[in-house]
């Protein structure tokens, strides 16, 4: 089936390009404005049948392609503006079409447009979550696993194209967080207060450095339209267990003021089952085995809200507040069975662990920016971020062993109090400069500061007597601060571009172990340069080449050495002696007809920063802990390409395949392997007429390398359906997530002196039904034109994404 749809998808490309006409024009406002982002739609004249559409640009220029001009009419159309129809194309080039302005009644559902789910931008891949059926009720951490190039592993952590150490970002924000508290953040996202997901795989010097595979960015709702109006949001769901999110948001826009607000809450029970089959060695021979059972119960409960202003407060100056705020309680209701086994494999142990965790995490960011555009089209934005993140929680462990042995049984409790906190802030200031020549001037200056302060008390009752715990308590404090700078220079000419780019950052860390009074300080100072070249060809082919430097800074939670208890047989820790790791990347791209994407990457990273299963001889436990790899090569195929089987069945297809070259050594064994993944996301929808619509999406992980751990095949395969109702303010989705239940890990970790073999279920299958009211009176009108530098960005952005 799969080679069916390639060559159906080849025959149908190459039937797409033959004889078809340019047709070109102009909209304007009655005052000859250019009017950027205008909706011109051919459709056939017998059924309307829509054939072709195509958005305007900054200068009012638009262009079509149809096969049989003569056959078609035209409308043009405009957010604030009468439609205008051209009943007959009888000119390749129209001229000047004139929009009149009308302020009138619209619903929301007239004035967004709808997008493909997966689309290729200039320089990133955007994740449309808004308009995706199948992403109902789903978290965000959910939404990123179906996302092109994105594997997510069995403890949560993310990768890019076959690498780690990417960034997450939320509203062009780095929240600094890695594994388990940022899988927690994700997780407490509901897919409604998602518009977008932005893959960033090679990002300028006006980004931090800081991200190895690159940057995804998490765009939030905010609303565009004038007047005050909003939307009500519904998603009861059932798994395994019963799920539920609901959102509300509002907007009130007019030409002075935008505020706007949305608070979500949540509440799932999720499922995880964990089966390990643990083999220690001596060599080749096997010295002790373990089977393991664990089985969890996650209750997880959010509240999530923000609360936003921003004000012109003169034609060239604005000004805008930003508050969220986020409270997270999670528990962890688990049970873990060891069985212990001589190597003839006779049961000698049995192990039953039950634990008991409750967790409340809490979240608070304010954002204060400014943009001024000068008289010679200038601009410059200040921002000053704050946030904290504090964590508690109460942790109990009780162990019952059974010796078969000696017939002895023992009892082990353990009791855990975890409180912590982190504190970040930061200043940024970006300078961009238009010169008359076209080409562009920026620089920008930003300060971070970082302060990570964890506590845990572990205790063991003994018969009612409490005893610390030594070996597992701990107190660490982690200071960082950045101080960085970046100049570019952009050289735009008719048929090609340039940006050359230098970043300089300055690190300060410090790290206490309050518990061993041990402290261990670094600065360094780095250089970060950029390059990229495209060239266009001609209309239907484009190149372009891309070349950086990147780190990746441990984070404090991989620092700080305590260890955290999973069972008497796992554990996980941190670890005090990482180096940041650095990585040259490349790309070549090729652009057709600007819808299908191809791109090769390149990187080469020193002292690789990796998660490693290892094994600990002396207490005879396995140890999950980070570690650096001395050098890694790495290689990435990607290639993105839209197809339209018909008028009501459009597709999208990316493919991802990458190789991971390792060279060094895991534990004093050396370790120089070859791990290719290979990745395919699909997406349909179908267009069934009178409010229906059906989207269909998919997703294949071919058997892969995980560093040293082997991966067998995920796939998944989701099904989601809408109807708008209540005079389109109201919209019903169905959505199935994970149909067949595939979309969980499944492996074997075979190296050094250890051999463990795991499957990881989890409770991807789900159902969810959705309600969605739009409420309000939005008043649509003409909106000033305002090319602040963050307008511009907006403005190529879309001009990308709707031409072709």
């Amino acid at each position: 089936m799969f080679k069916k749809s390639i060559i159906l998808t080849i025959s149908l490309i190459g039937l797409w390009g033959n004889a078809q006409e340019n047709i070109t024009g102009k909209v304007v406002d009655i005052d000859n404005n250019a009017i950027a982002f205008a909706n011109v739609v051919a459709k056939l004249k017998t059924d309307s049948t829509l054939v072709k559409g195509a958005i305007s640009d900054d200068n009012g220029n638009f262009n079509l392609l149809i096969k049989e001009p003569q056959a078609c009419f035209l409308t043009v159309s405009y957010l604030g503006f009468k439609s205008k129809t051209i009943s007959s194309i009888v000119s390749s080039n129209l001229g000047t079409l004139v929009l009149q302005e009308a302020a009138e009644q619209l619903n929301e559902v007239a004035v967004v447009s709808q997008k493909p789910f997966i689309q290729r931008e200039q320089d990133k891949l955007v994740v449309n979550v808004e308009n995706s059926i199948v992403s109902t009720g789903s978290t965000t951490l959910e939404v990123l696993g179906r996302s092109p190039g994105i594997t997510i592993d069995q403890d949560d952590n993310i990768s890019l194209s076959g690498r780690n150490g990417v960034r997450i970002y939320i509203d062009n924000k780095d929240t600094r967080l890695q594994g388990e508290q940022l899988a927690n953040l994700l997780r407490s996202l509901p897919s409604s207060n998602i518009e977008k997901i932005e893959i960033i795989s090679n990002p300028s010097v006006r980004y931090e450095a800081q991200g190895n595979a690159g940057i995804i960015n998490i765009v939030t709702k905010k609303g565009k339209l004038y007047g005050t109006n909003g939307s009500l949001t519904i998603s009861p769901g059932h798994g395994r267990y019963f799920r539920w999110s609901n959102s509300i948001d509002f907007n009130h826009r007019t030409e002075k003021m935008n505020i706007f607000g949305q608070y979500s809450f949540s509440d799932m029970n999720r499922y995880q089952e964990i089966v390990i089959d643990r083999t220690f060695l001596d060599g080749d021979q096997p010295m002790a085995i373990y089977d393991l059972q664990n089985d969890f119960e996650l209750p997880l409960s959010n509240h999530n809200a923000r609360l936003g202003l921003d004000f012109n407060a003169s034609e060239r100056t604005t000004i805008g507040l930003l508050f969220s705020g986020l409270r997270s309680i999670q528990k962890n209701r688990s049970t873990s069975n060891v069985s212990g086994f001589d190597i003839a494999r006779n049961p000698i142990s049995e192990e039953l662990t039950t634990t008991d965790i409750k967790s409340d995490w809490n979240q608070f960011t304010a954002n204060l920016n400014a943009g001024h555009r000068f008289k010679n089209k200038s601009s410059l934005d200040f921002n000053l971020d704050y946030a904290r993140y504090t964590n508690g929680s109460d942790q109990n462990f009780v162990s019952d062993f059974e010796f078969f042995d000696t017939g002895n049984t023992a009892q082990d409790i353990l009791l855990g109090d975890v409180d912590g906190f982190l504190n970040l802030s930061g200043i940024t200031l970006d300078y961009r400069l238009p010169l008359k020549n076209g080409n562009v001037f920026e620089t920008g200056w930003k300060n971070t500061w970082v302060t990570s302060d964890n506590d845990l008390e572990y205790v063991n009752d003994q018969n009612g007597t409490i005893i610390l715990n030594e070996n597992l308590s701990n107190h660490f404090i982690y200071d960082e601060a950045i101080y960085a700078a970046y100049v570019s220079y952009s050289i735009n000419k008719k048929k090609w571009n340039a940006q050359l780019g230098l970043r300089a950052e300055n690190t300060f860390i410090e790290g206490n172990q309050v518990t061993t009074n041990t402290v261990f300080e670094n600065d360094y100072l780095n250089f970060f340069p950029t390059a990229s070249y495209n060239y266009t060809l001609n209309e239907k082919n484009a190149l372009g080449v891309s070349f950086g430097r990147r780190i990746d800074r441990p984070s404090y939670g991989q620092l700080n050495p305590f260890r955290t208890f999973v069972n008497t047989n796992t554990f996980r820790e941190g670890n005090p002696f990482l180096q940041p790791q650095f990585t040259w990347v490349s790309e070549l791209n090729y652009t057709f007809k600007q819808r299908y994407y191809f791109a090769l990457n390149v990187g080469y990273t020193t002292d690789n920063l990796n998660n490693a299963i290892i094994r600990n001889s002396e207490e005879e436990v396995v140890v999950v802990k980070p570690i650096n790899i001395d050098r890694l090569k790495s290689y990435s195929l990607v290639a993105s390409f839209p197809v339209r089987f018909w008028n009501w069945w459009e597709s999208n297809w990316n493919v991802n395949a990458s190789v991971s070259d390792f060279d060094g050594e895991i534990n004093g064994f050396n370790f120089d392997r070859n791990n290719p993944v290979v990745t395919i996301n699909t997406s349909h929808n179908f267009n069934l007429g009178k409010g229906y619509r059906l989207q269909l999406s998919a997703f294949h992980l071919f058997p892969s390398y995980a560093t040293i751990t082997k991966i067998e095949t995920i796939s998944s395969v989701s099904l989601g359906f809408q109807k708008n109702i209540l005079k389109d303010k109201g919209t019903l989705r169905f959505n199935f997530n994970d149909i067949f239940w595939n979309q969980y890990p499944t492996g074997r970790t075979q190296f050094g002196n250890l051999d463990d073999t795991f499957t990881s279920y989890r409770d991807t299958r789900y159902a969810t039904l959705s309600f969605t009211w739009r409420f309000g009176k939005q008043t649509v009108q003409p909106q000033r034109r305002r090319q602040s530098e963050i307008q511009n960005e907006l403005n190529r952005a879309r001009q990308t994404e709707n031409n072709g």
